[in-house]
């Protein structure tokens, strides 16, 4: 039988497809609205042009005098390029025939957006909000020269926020929301039980193959986190809009398993020989995860009668991921003498811990300049663009989640159809500057566990093309 919590997961996810890679910084999501990225989604916390207002500011909704339903969806297409080489942990160069740079790990993807707005009386309004907040996909190719550090990572996420607004004045609205977030994630990587180093006796005659198994883990969680905004009108002409997203905490409970579960072999450095280790086992495992707290500015003025001019700045917090760790919930300390193999006992990291790797990103700051034209009573031309700091420090950069300083250009237009019917599209490209890597196995204090490592270069540009619908009541 199929439980409810089975039938709401599946409903989630055949509506949210994983995101290649975002046009905002980390694994957060700005693609929330196509008229948004008209103008990369400058000034957008200041202004209330449709029901997508629900998720850059609550408070504006109050500006909408009558309910209001927008829905649609952006596509986005990636393309990363990773040119390097590597090593094992015994110091054996992974450019023999068999290895490769990944392919383009990143793909395409789609991602939803409905919102609605329902004016109570004239000073109170609510809103609802089903979005995706976050989200990333990087899938190397089978044979990655990187794979013992990286294969899949996935993460995947959908959003329902409830909210209210409420206009203390002419001049001033609050409102705030409760996030209600669904993350599911998955992580996988080449396993080298037995790396081959010529110069140990036991394996000189051993023909080496790669790593010899693959290891994932995967998990999801419900969490519960809140948002709050201010709108104001600083003059007839001006408005600024402020808006905050709290930290939400997150533990993605699932199983460590291998992919090969028996006639396991290992290299034994005590007794410098290859042997047999009992049949592996999946183990129930969690990777703790908090989300990032956000805080936006805007700033939006009515130049002329046709010209509008849009400004916005927003902090995120990504200090709040520091690492990358899948952890043992069962088995953690049991050892290869219970008579069978957890990943937890190969992974030579102690304390129960399965993987861990250091990431250690900075709080960063994003800008972004916009504009919209009112070409006549229906359309509307908008243009924009954006800087955003990378939060991830170039010592610290991984495999699993490359980034640096990306900025992107956007266009797009609104069209009116008649007084209930509007549609909304954009376009937009993303390019990032071309960002070293050099990455090693690092124990729990951070310091490198082994030799082995993986050095290169990726080059990472997106473009994104978005479409909604509005409807008035």
């Amino acid at each position: 039988m199929i439980t409810n919590k089975t039938a709401l997961r599946s409903a989630i996810l055949a509506a949210t497809l994983v995101p290649a890679v975002s046009m905002a910084s980390g694994y957060k999501l700005n693609e929330q609205s196509a008229g948004g990225m008209g103008t990369a989604h400058a000034g957008r916390a200041a202004m209330a042009e449709d029901a997508s207002v629900v998720f850059y500011n609550p408070a504006a909704m109050t500006e909408l005098k009558s309910a209001q339903m927008t829905a649609g969806t952006t596509y986005i297409e990636g393309d990363g390029e990773f040119e390097g080489s590597g090593q094992n942990a015994a110091q054996f160069p992974s450019s023999f025939e068999g290895y490769n740079n990944g392919g383009d790990f990143l793909g395409s993807s789609f991602i939803p957006f409905v919102y609605s707005v329902m004016p109570v009386t004239s000073d109170l309004a609510l809103g609802l909000g089903v979005f995706v907040p976050f989200g990333t996909n990087t899938d190397y190719d089978d044979g990655f020269v990187g794979g013992q550090f990286a294969d899949e990572t996935s993460l995947r996420s959908l959003e329902i926020q409830p909210s209210v607004a409420y206009k203390i004045n002419d001049q001033l609205s609050v409102g705030g929301g409760i996030d209600i977030i669904y993350i599911e994630g998955l992580l996988s990587k080449d396993v080298d039980l037995i790396p081959f180093n010529s110069q140990v006796p036991a394996l000189s005659n051993t023909d080496y193959i790669g790593p010899e198994n693959h290891y994932e883990v995967s998990g999801d969680d419900w969490a519960i986190g809140w948002n709050l905004g201010v709108y104001y009108k600083l003059s007839d002409s001006t408005t600024f809009g402020f808006a905050y997203r709290s930290e939400i905490d997150v533990e993605l409970t699932g199983d460590s398993e291998f992919e090969t579960t028996t006639g396991l072999e290992v290299y034994n450095s005590q007794a410098g020989a290859v042997v047999a280790i009992p049949n592996a086992r999946a183990q129930a495992s969690k990777v703790p995860l908090t989300t990032p707290q956000s805080a936006t500015f805007s700033l939006v003025h009515q130049l002329t009668e046709e010209l509008k001019l849009q400004a916005g700045a927003t902090w995120t917090g990504w200090s709040s991921f520091q690492n990358f760790d899948v952890i043992a919930t069962e088995n953690a300390a049991g050892g290869l003498g219970d008579g069978a193999t957890d990943p937890s006992d190969l992974a030579g990291l102690g304390n129960g811990y399965i993987g861990h790797i250091d990431e250690s990103w900075v709080d960063v700051w994003a800008i972004a300049f916009g504009g919209t034209y009112q070409l006549n009573d229906r359309l509307a031309l908008r243009a924009g663009y954006a800087y955003d700091q990378s939060p991830v420090r170039d010592e610290y950069r991984t495999a699993r989640v490359p980034s640096s300083d990306r900025q992107w250009l956007t266009f797009g237009a609104g069209y009116k159809l008649d007084q209930n019917l509007s549609f909304d599209v954009a376009a937009g490209y993303l390019f990032m500057y071309p960002m070293d890597l050099s990455e090693v196995n690092k124990t729990l204090d951070n310091q490198q566990k082994d030799a082995a490592e993986l050095n290169g270069e990726y080059e990472i540009d997106v473009f994104g093309l978005s479409a909604q619908v509005n409807y008035a009541f």
